[in-house]
């Protein structure tokens, strides 16, 4: 069957179309081997190595666990930096993405890098908590320290230790 008003495309212009096809094809085969060599698959040594480097590091590093509670503080506060990519829980700098984060942009930016105390009485903290967002309803507001806040009942005491003391705000059950 003849097909009428369609020419078919010349042998050169094929041929060409053809060329780019395979070059595309053995382009693609080329970076998916290298990166097939470089996987653990084909190359467990190298990611024994790394995982081992990073155990070794975690385990010297004397400040480590410091480093948790002062990063998991940091997190807590600022959910902008535990949500990031490269800052955050899961991003590749692990625990010392906060550290990064407060020496890059976090000091001039006023943030905390402190740890979170943690009351032993909860059912006493809770009560504090409660008069002091009375007191200061900004405070119970605040995305940081308020009541809807990933610091909970201890964000009250958290912001009156790092700034409330220093602004003159009281702390406790008197006023």
């Amino acid at each position: 069957m003849k097909v009428e008003g369609k020419k078919a495309a010349s042998p050169a212009i094929s041929f060409v179309l053809a060329a780019i096809t395979v070059m595309a094809l053995v382009v693609s085969l080329y970076y998916y081997g290298c990166g097939l060599i470089h996987s653990p698959v084909f190359n467990p040594s190298e990611e024994a190595q790394k995982k081992y480097l990073q155990t070794f590091i975690e385990s010297h590093d004397q400040n480590l666990e410091q480093e948790k509670l002062v990063a998991k503080g940091y997190w807590l506060r600022y959910k902008d930096v535990r949500k990031d990519r490269y800052w955050g829980e899961n991003g590749p700098m692990g625990i010392w993405g906060p550290r990064d984060h407060y020496q890059q942009h976090g000091r001039r930016e006023g943030r905390i890098f402190q740890p979170v105390d943690y009351p032993k009485d909860l059912t006493l903290e809770k009560e504090l908590a409660e008069i002091y967002w009375n007191r200061y309803p900004e405070i119970a507001k605040s995305p940081i320290w308020g009541r809807n806040s990933q610091l909970g009942i201890v964000g009250p005491r958290d912001y009156h230790k790092h700034r409330g003391r220093f602004q003159k705000k009281v702390w406790g059950k008197e006023f």
